[in-house]
């Protein structure tokens, strides 16, 4: 489960950081009626399924999960591997020029890092 101090930093709540806990740990698309049987598997009080219907909107809004059409709904996927990613995008979207700055400079510090940087990009997407 997201600590308390990663879903803080990815700007996600309890509730969205559970949304996306599962659907990393489904490595598929997902639906909301699916999501919803798998959070609720356990859980004392169930949520239901307008709440997390909800949830998942509003993090196909912010970035994190991307949505398609399928049948007479959505599936929804993460956009990011995982807490990080979603962290790092954050950055990046609030602080943009500043953040890649930030980085390109601590990376000329670090040879290592910048070696990892450069075999990175040097990978085919």
């Amino acid at each position: 489960m997201f600590a308390g101090r990663e879903h803080r930093e990815t700007g996600l709540g309890p509730l969205e950081a559970e949304v996306m806990e599962r659907i990393w740990g489904a490595g598929e698309p997902l639906t909301v009626r699916q999501l919803v049987e798998r959070i609720n598997e356990g859980r004392r009080k169930p949520l239901a399924y307008t709440t997390v219907m909800t949830v998942m909107s509003r993090l196909a809004e912010k970035g994190a999960l991307r949505r398609r059409s399928q049948g007479r709904g959505y599936v929804y996927e993460a956009t990011a591997a995982d807490s990080a990613g979603l962290a790092v995008r954050g950055v990046l979207r609030d602080f943009g020029d500043a953040a890649m700055a930030q980085f390109v400079e601590e990376a000329r510090s670090d040879p290592e890092l910048l070696k990892r940087l450069q075999r990175l990009l040097a990978e085919e997407p």
